[in-house]
């Protein structure tokens, strides 16, 4: 094993408010871990001062909102938004999870930042790619498009190995002594 992504940054973008989006992340987090790749997931934020996205704390903001609470779910989804969009930028790449028929603009903001920072992205389309959005088709490569979660997984662990060259000029991995 090569290792070429040892210390790396991931983060797992995709829906979460009309879908579920914890059980593909935590495939994500269990293959990658122990690779020496670290997996920001938004369910679990890393940082100090953390905003909590649980279903729970979702939950409680819907009944803001039924309520009329509109500040009180401002300042928290400006807080969520603030903190993912912080870990687009730290991240060396990104696994995107698409279902087609679910709005998701968290993850609409979250791709389009990482296309403008030129991040490698490698973007799962629930139903197969070729359900993908056509806005997508413009946005994204459809070389590195993927029809499940586990094909993703396969992909960045021939990556890894040594078997899959980079190929993209959107990697641009810090020498593994400064990652």
């Amino acid at each position: 094993m090569n290792n070429i992504l040892y210390r790396t940054k991931c983060y797992t973008i995709g829906a979460m408010e009309y879908a579920n989006g914890i059980n593909w992340r935590e495939l994500v987090e269990t293959t990658l871990q122990p690779r020496n790749i670290t997996v920001f997931n938004p369910y679990k934020k890393p940082f100090i001062n953390d905003c909590d996205e649980s279903p729970d704390v979702r939950q409680r903001m819907r009944e803001h909102m039924l309520k009329g609470e509109y500040e009180k779910v401002t300042q928290w989804a400006k807080d969520i938004r603030r903190y993912d969009l912080n870990l687009v930028d730290r991240s060396d790449f990104i696994i995107a999870n698409i279902i087609p028929s679910t709005a998701s603009w968290g993850t609409a903001e979250e791709l389009s930042t990482a296309v403008a920072a030129r991040k490698p992205i490698f973007t799962v389309i629930q139903g197969g790619i070729e359900k993908c959005p056509l806005w997508l088709m413009g946005q994204l490569k459809y070389k590195y498009m993927y029809n499940s979660i586990e094909d993703v997984l396969k992909m960045i662990t021939l990556i890894d190995d040594g078997y899959q060259p980079i190929d993209s000029p959107s990697w641009r991995l810090l020498k593994p002594e400064l990652r």
